[in-house]
């Protein structure tokens, strides 16, 4: 009898230490769900615990906001991935297995966040699993029943040692925390002389200035925050709430970045040198920057070198620099155009500089696109010349009509409409005529007559003489250049070929396949020093990259030559951006720095 009682009652403490231990391990998630009072949604795919358990968990998270799920399945949409948190028990049997799938899966990268409970500083069931520098990890370590760490746990690579950081320290509320209120200095309270008094949660700033005061290593006057809540006392040890921004140095880790080469291999030579700057400028600039990032982030620089940016062959395989982003050769490449196949395979990274591919042609002579003898004047102007001359001549022949009525004489006009159209030309061509009005109000008409005509001959032929002179601004748009008489061309690299027949709008096609690529001729593509030199003796547009040409520009044409250069976009393209692998874990870093 007396053993069946103890039984009894070692059983009913070992329940009640049990459900206390729950409910402790309770208190430990929810202050971690609510510390950064984002949207959570938990999910529970591999947890051992008993029924009754999960339900109290669930029942918990309820209260606070929290919903939760016990499937782990592909998501088809990625818009809400951000607010999944899910948690597994590293005692469980089987948990080490289920992290090695969800690896091969893909749930440890960006934005999955995960929470490992009852951590003993055994990463076994961590090795195997891509817990990467994007990934959210935390590990949670019981120091006592009271105490918790937080620790989060990732790799540089797949086969690099894992790192570990302090993220939060858990103590409960009943914990004695007199000793560290002297280092606290409150953030949005007066005094916390009244803790107990105060709404929860309550958050302070915390100045560690004795480097073992919370049992964990720390630097010397490093400041934590502390979040006091009904469910414990948190201590934040995180430097920014960006994962990233804490994940900066990579230890020397190589990256590596392919570069596009196509002018001259001489290039492999000048990466950073600032000679032979026309040549692949594109390639130099993005490599310029790139190296400063990788240079901040601790990384050890490897350079590889390609022809081509990237472009499906006939057999649909990749090549150039989207081949090596999908074999994972590199992690970083030269500046590219966006595409919509490529954006299904690379992700685009930034916007390290600014460039662009578009038609510059210099103005061409308005003589060669309108007819200038019809532009000195207006179309008022014109009309009210004609209104001018006919109400002379009318009166010219009125006043001859009176003056032969008077009497006739060899040199006087007779009154026909054949001498004063004789008269009306010889004025209009700076002509005179035998025949002429005898009184004086037909040679008043007359002497007006001359004298406007000359003022408008003088005018016109100043006008012809500049606009002889004059270049047209009338070709400012593509239908414009397909319709000029410009020769087209365009420099010889493969994204320009791409994008020619790529591109099948009526007008593009139309350029296309009049003008650059006629049937029966060989297509209009040359070197880019041969193209420059023929923008330079006019009436030839030349589509080209904008900043190696125009420094070859700068350095071959005169001043005058310079000034009536026109660009035309044939692409539309916004400005080209550094390519990344797809859903790279360096992402968020190459991002920021």
């Amino acid at each position: 009898m007396d053993v069946h009682i103890f039984l009894t009652l070692t059983s009913l403490v070992f329940l009640v230490q049990n459900i206390e231990s729950i409910h402790f391990d309770f208190d430990v998630i929810l202050s971690f769900v609510t510390l950064d009072e984002r949207p959570v949604s938990l999910l529970l795919p591999f947890l051992c615990w008993k029924q009754n358990a999960l339900k109290s968990l669930a029942k918990s998270m309820c209260e606070v906001g929290v919903s939760t799920a016990t499937s782990l399945q592909y998501n088809r949409t990625e818009y809400d991935l951000q607010y999944i948190l899910i948690i597994a028990d590293l005692t469980c049997e089987g948990t080490d297995r289920f992290l090695v799938k969800a690896s091969k899966e893909g749930y440890f990268k960006a934005p999955y966040r995960w929470l490992l409970l009852n951590y003993e500083d055994d990463d076994t069931p961590l090795v195997h699993a891509d817990i990467l520098v994007d990934s959210d990890v935390v590990l949670v370590k019981r120091i006592s029943d009271q105490e918790y760490w937080f620790l989060e746990a990732y790799k540089i690579s797949e086969n690099s040692e894992i790192i570990h950081t302090t993220r939060l320290i858990w103590r409960r509320n009943t914990a004695k925390q007199d000793k560290y209120k002297n280092n606290i200095t409150i953030m949005n309270q007066d005094n916390i002389s009244n803790t107990e008094n105060t709404t929860l949660p309550i958050t302070y700033q915390y100045n560690v200035t004795n480097n073992n005061i919370l049992g964990v290593p720390t630097n010397t006057n490093m400041f934590s925050k502390v979040t006091v809540t009904k469910y414990g006392w948190v201590e934040d040890y995180r430097s920014s709430n960006v994962l990233s921004s804490r994940r900066y140095d990579l230890r020397g880790h190589t990256l590596t970045m392919v570069n596009v080469i196509t002018d001259s291999n001489e290039t492999r030579l000048h990466m950073n040198d600032r000679l032979y700057l026309h040549q692949d400028c594109i390639t130099k600039m993005s490599y310029a920057v790139v190296s400063i990032c990788f240079h901040m982030l601790n990384a050890t620089e490897r350079l590889l070198f390609t022809h081509t940016w990237g472009y499906k062959d006939k057999n649909g395989q990749w090549q150039g620099i989207v081949d090596h982003l999908l074999k994972k050769d590199a992690d970083l490449g030269t500046l590219t155009i966006f595409t919509q196949e490529r954006m299904d395979v690379v992700d685009y990274i930034a916007m390290v500089g600014t460039t662009a591919v578009r038609f510059v042609f210099r103005e061409p002579p308005l003589s060669y696109i309108s007819n200038i003898f019809t532009l000195p004047f207006s179309g008022t102007v014109w009309l009210a010349i004609f209104i001018c001359v006919l109400g002379c001549s009318i009166f010219l022949y009125i006043a001859s009509k009176w003056e032969a009525s008077m009497g006739m004489h060899p040199l006087q006009l007779d009154g026909s409409w054949a001498d004063v159209l004789i008269l009306i030309i010889g004025a209009v061509l700076q002509q005179g005529c035998t025949l002429e009005p005898r009184y004086g109000a037909g040679r008043c008409v007359t002497l007006i007559l001359f004298i406007a005509l000359t003022v408008l001959y003088a005018a016109y032929s100043a006008n012809i003489v500049v606009l002889l002179r004059a270049p047209s601004s009338s070709v400012r748009s593509l239908p414009d250049l397909l319709n000029s008489p410009l020769k087209l061309g365009a420099s010889d690299f493969e994204y320009n070929r791409y994008f020619f027949k790529k591109l099948n709008d009526p007008i593009r096609k139309a350029i296309y396949e009049k003008k650059i690529a006629p049937k029966g001729k060989q297509a209009n593509f040359y070197s880019m020093k041969d193209g420059v030199e023929r923008i330079r003796k006019g009436l030839f547009a030349f589509h080209m990259e904008l900043n190696p040409g125009y420094r070859l520009i700068q350095e071959t044409y005169q001043e005058d030559e310079k000034c009536d250069l026109v660009e035309i976009d044939y692409i539309n393209e916004i400005d080209p951006w550094v390519p990344g692998q797809k859903r790279s874990p360096f992402k968020d870093l190459f991002k920021i720095k």
